[in-house]
């Protein structure tokens, strides 16, 4: 009679014991969420993608005479002039056209050509059409934020012959990727239960 007492104070002490260890670690999982909730930072996780695009662009300028910007004239002495002149090959010359066309390169960007017509000793007419590539840079930065986020669900705990405890529970992410979760249930015996953990992420 008196071991069965003995053991029965014994058992009450080690729930008691339990009970306290319990209500000790629900304690520390509050003061580490408050702490964690007031010291953490903002962290993110920045991603810039540089897209290059080129944009082709074609004109034609519309048809102009240019005009000339210097005249430097050569003196001529009509004297040394002593063999025979074909005046009508020179009239015909001087009132031909003459067409010329030169392509300016512009590397891998593009080309400029340039259309001439020569007459009377002068540019009667130019055409300018050009294909260029214009690059256009698009700058993506996306900023990934770590939030805060909360999680519910059930646990259990047990062997195959008996369940020792199941309840639902409340888990909660930190911005610094610590997790804390507060369950509450019934064990075997259907004696409210309160449960807590903490998480650290490994790694990166």
């Amino acid at each position: 009679m008196i071991l069965r007492q003995v053991k029965k104070k014994h058992l009450m002490l080690y729930k008691e014991i339990l009970k306290f260890l319990g209500y000790i670690g629900l304690v520390l999982s509050i003061i580490m969420i408050i702490k964690s909730c007031n010291n953490e930072d903002l962290k993110q996780q920045t991603t810039i993608k540089t897209k290059i695009e080129y944009i082709t662009v074609e004109k034609k300028i519309p048809q102009y005479i240019p005009k000339w910007k210097t005249r430097v004239e050569n003196k001529i002495d009509i004297d040394t002039f002593l063999t025979n002149v074909d005046t009508f090959a020179i009239l015909k010359d001087y009132y031909s056209k003459y067409y010329y066309e030169d392509t300016l390169s512009l590397d891998t960007l593009g080309y400029v050509l340039i259309k001439d017509t020569i007459s009377k000793n002068n540019i009667t007419s130019r055409d300018i059409n050009y294909k260029v590539l214009i690059p256009k840079i698009t700058i993506e930065k996306t900023i990934y934020i770590n939030k805060r986020e909360f999680y519910t669900g059930f646990g259990i705990t047990g062997n195959p012959q008996q369940i020792n405890y199941i309840g639902a529970e409340l888990l909660y992410k930190t911005k610094k990727k610590h997790a804390f979760s507060l369950g509450v249930g019934v064990n075997q015996n259907f004696i409210p239960v309160v449960s807590s953990r903490m998480y650290w992420k490994l790694g990166k």
